[in-house]
């Protein structure tokens, strides 16, 4: 949409996008870097993207803050931020190594603690009589509850034989009939849930997929419809009739008007792509959340199962009642039942950690295949940029010395430059191995390095730097006027050379008399009799008002160039 248009749009016609990063919503700065066409990146090791104010921190040199700062000051700052945020607009940030470093970090952790786990494990079981049986507990198992199945036929045999009642263990039995019964309900009801679950997690899975290829779709429209655009029909494929022209607001083929934004994107489809990466975000945290549930599910129907097991085995060795003449007999053979089923229980417990070994041990050679393959990204990533740092450093020193021997000023390291190095962790500037200098040294120094910053972008595609620059006041710290004079006429004509486009905006007390025309100055001067800053008062009592422009001292008669 042309920004005449938009100003006059409503505000249901705007998008609004928040400052913060949620998984529902984009943030402006990511809506602003996603229509610039640059990726977007972490500024420090909390997981924070750069953002559109930490880019603004570098391309905007603020008189107020200290002259040798290559940054401007902020709360919380650290050098592993200014380093990432620089790193990235020079073009030596790549977001897959970035991300290849936090994940490998993250990958490690994960690493440790499976191995960790499984040590655990592997301890506990040795010190059980079946460390040495891990791979034939089934065949225990079967074994025990065949030898219970033989003693259950003896009692069985034995109470034939006598069949005598007692009402104690007849309501013994009933009570754990009806345990049985209860048991049996809540698993069916656990079976139920887990299979619904499951039906629900495919059917959102189907739901994401149909989402990605909606979006992947709309992709596509709007491609085709940037590459259809361009096509100018004079004949109607249809009717072979000659199309009247229209201008660009309407569509040249069949006269309806469009909708675009500043990028040539059709609104309405970039609306619908916004709708739908919503929905793909909170339908897949859903879906994570229904797999967790499932899992969960998934082990209290195994405890119900033993649970189930072992209260069949209640009924059955009670279903009758006892021979008085037997008891003893009985009882040795419900006391070795009874011996048999906590072997079991063992055996079940052994067999559930014996699970998880294999799934630790599957989950530890994923984790070890991953951190090897992430450890191999970061060595040939890091190989690729090993050669792009030293050339656009020499490129950003190259100019800087350029616009250093140039300077009129009474420093000596600056027409004598041949080392420059500068650390955005650091925050500092130094030539010739000296970093201290007079306070108009100091500043000019620093306005040369932003400078130097923006021809580099010029000069390299893969730098980031917007192509746009503000040094706010560069007379500061009792620099002459002739001194920024100079300065401004080397800096026009470093441009100059230039034949990419830029924007770069000084403001200066004193213009330099090849710069004092329309082309360059804008905005009015100010002086003691017209200040920047205007207040009138009415006789009634109304509220002042108030002009707001670029403030200077009233001493300066200033401009804006």
């Amino acid at each position: 949409m042309p920004l005449d248009s938009a100003l006059l749009a409503t505000a249901e016609q705007w998008n609004n996008y928040p400052y913060s990063i949620s998984t529902s919503r984009e943030s402006f700065s990511q809506k602003l870097f996603s229509f610039m066409g640059i990726p977007e990146a972490k500024a420090d090791a909390n997981n924070n993207n750069i953002t559109i104010h930490q880019i603004l921190r570098l391309i905007y040199s603020d008189q107020s803050n200290p002259s040798s700062n290559i940054f401007n000051l902020e709360s919380f700052d650290s050098a592993f931020k200014r380093e990432s945020i620089g790193n990235y607009l020079l073009g030596l940030y790549d977001n897959e190594l970035y991300d290849a470093r936090i994940a490998l970090i993250a990958e490690n952790k994960i690493l440790d603690k499976v191995v960790i786990e499984l040590k655990a494990i592997l301890s506990f079981i040795g010190k059980t009589p079946y460390a040495k049986d891990l791979g034939n507990i089934d065949d225990i198992k079967n074994a025990h509850t065949a030898k219970i199945s033989e003693l259950k036929a003896k009692i069985q045999d034995m109470q034939d034989n006598a069949v005598l009642s007692y009402v104690q263990e007849k309501n013994i039995t009933e009570n754990y009939a009806q345990t049985v019964v209860k048991t049996k309900e809540i698993l069916l009801e656990c079976e139920s849930n887990i299979q619904s679950l499951k039906y629900e997690i495919e059917d959102s899975t189907d739901f994401i997929g149909e989402l990605e290829d909606k979006i992947n779709a709309l992709d596509d429209s709007i491609k085709i419809g940037k590459i259809v655009n361009v096509i100018k029909f004079k004949i109607c494929p249809s009717c072979y009739k000659q199309i009247e022209i229209y201008d660009d607001k309407f569509c040249h083929l069949c006269g309806t008007q469009t909708k675009q934004d500043s990028s040539g994107d059709n609104v309405n489809l970039t609306r619908m792509k916004n709708e739908l990466s919503i929905q793909l975000n909170e339908s897949s945290r859903l879906i994570k959340k229904k797999e967790q549930n499932l899992e969960k599910l998934i082990d209290e129907r195994k405890q119900h199962r033993t649970l189930f097991r072992k209260n069949v085995n209640k009924v059955a060795s009670t279903i009758s009642s006892l021979n008085t003449t037997d008891d003893s007999q009985l009882y040795e053979l419900y006391h070795e039942i009874g011996e048999i089923e906590e072997k079991l229980a063992s055996l079940d417990k052994i067999a559930g950690l014996s699970d998880s070994i294999n799934k630790l041990t599957v989950s530890r050679d994923f984790h070890q295949a991953e951190v090897n393959r992430l450890e191999d990204l970061i060595k040939i990533k890091s190989g690729q940029f090993r050669n792009r740092e030293p050339e656009i450093k020499s490129v950003i020193s190259q100019h800087l010395i350029d616009i250093l021997k140039d300077d009129i000023g009474s420093e000596k390291e600056f027409h004598n430059a041949h080392t420059i190095e500068y650390d955005f962790a650091s925050n500092s500037i130094s030539v010739n191995g000296k970093v201290a200098f007079s306070e108009s040294g100091t500043v000019y120094l620093n306005n040369a390095f932003h400078v130097s910053l923006l021809l580099a972008s010029l000069e390299k595609k893969y730098v980031r730097l917007p192509r746009f620059m503000i040094l706010d006041g560069i007379e500061n710290g009792g620099m002459e006027d002739a001194r920024s004079r100079n300065f401004q006429s080397i800096v026009k004509q470093k441009l100059n050379n230039s034949e990419v486009s830029c924007q770069l905006i000084i403001g200066t007390k004193s213009i330099s008399d090849d710069l004092k025309s329309d082309d360059f100055i804008v905005g009015k001067t100010f002086t003691k009799e017209s200040k920047s800053l205007k207040i009138s008062q009415s006789a009634g009592p109304e509220i002042p008002k108030i002009d707001f422009r670029p403030t200077f001292s009233d001493d300066q008669k200033s401009h804006n160039s």
